[in-house]
C-alpha cells in the first residue's frame, strides 16, 4: 500500500507537472503580494499579522481549488488549467473557513502552549500537554480536510467530522502522509517553491484518500 502510493503518486506529478506548475506560480505571486504588504506595516505587529491572516486564507481558498483537478489526476482522467481557474469561486467559503480554522489552531498552539510550560506546576504543565496533543491530532487530521472536500463535497463541519473519522480509523497512514508531505516540503524548499509546493500537497492527499476508501469499499463488500 505504502509502496504502491508513493509509486502512484511519483508518476501523475510527473505526467501532470505543467499542471502542477501553473497553480503553485499563482500561490506564489499571491504569498509575495502579502508578503510586500506585511514588510511595509512591518513597524505595526497588529497590521502584520492581520495581512498575514489574511494571506493564510487566501492560500487556503488557491489550494482548495486545485482539489478536484487532483481528483481528476488520481482517477486518471485529463486535467486543464482552466478548470483550476474556473474551480476558484467555488472554494471561497470552504477554504476560508479552512484557513480561519488553520489560523486559529496555529495561533492558539503559539500562544497556548509556551503560556502553560512556563508556569512551572505540575498541573499547568499536565494542561500544557494535553493542549500540545489536541493541536497534534487536529493537524494530522485536518490534512485530509482538502482531499475529503474535493472527492465528497460535502459540507463544511462534514469534512471536519470525516477527516477525524479517517484520522482515527487510519492513524497509522495519517502519520506517514505527514512525514511524506515533510519530505515534499523538503522538496519545495530546493526547488524554491515551484514543485511539489501546495498542489503536490494535495495531489498527495487526494490519492492517499483514494487509496483508504478501497478499503472501505472491501469491508463493505465483505
Amino acid at each position: 500500500m505504502y509502496g504502491f502510493f508513493i509509486k502512484k503518486n511519483f508518476c501523475d506529478g510527473w505526467d501532470n507537472m505543467f499542471s502542477l506548475l501553473v497553480p503553485n506560480l499563482v500561490i506564489l505571486c499571491v504569498m509575495a503580494g502579502f508578503a510586500a504588504l506585511a514588510y511595509a506595516v512591518r513597524d505595526s505587529m497588529a497590521a502584520a499579522m492581520v495581512i498575514i491572516f489574511i494571506a493564510v486564507i487566501v492560500v487556503s481558498i488557491l489550494t482548495l481549488a486545485y482539489g478536484d483537478t487532483a481528483v481528476k489526476i488520481a482517477n486518471f482522467s485529463g486535467s486543464h488549467i482552466a478548470d483550476y481557474f474556473k474551480a476558484v469561486p467555488g472554494c471561497i467559503k470552504d477554504g476560508a473557513l479552512f484557513g480561519i480554522l488553520n489560523g486559529v489552531i496555529c495561533a492558539a498552539a503559539y500562544i497556548c502552549i509556551p503560556f502553560y510550560f512556563s508556569q512551572k506546576s505540575l498541573f499547568s504543565i499536565f494542561v500544557g500537554a494535553l493542549f500540545a496533543w489536541a493541536v497534534l491530532f487536529s493537524l494530522l487530521a485536518l490534512q485530509w480536510f482538502v482531499a475529503v472536500r474535493s472527492i465528497m463535497h460535502n459540507s463544511f463541519i462534514k469534512c471536519i467530522k470525516k477527516c477525524f473519522i479517517i484520522f482515527f480509523d487510519n492513524t497509522g497512514f495519517s502519520v506517514f502522509l505527514a512525514f511524506y508531505d515533510l519530505i515534499l516540503f523538503a522538496f519545495t524548499i530546493l526547488f524554491l517553491g515551484l514543485m511539489p509546493s501546495s498542489t503536490g500537497f494535495t495531489l498527495a492527499q487526494v490519492n492517499a484518500l483514494r487509496l483508504r476508501l478501497y478499503k472501505y469499499d472491501y469491508l463493505e463488500a465483505h
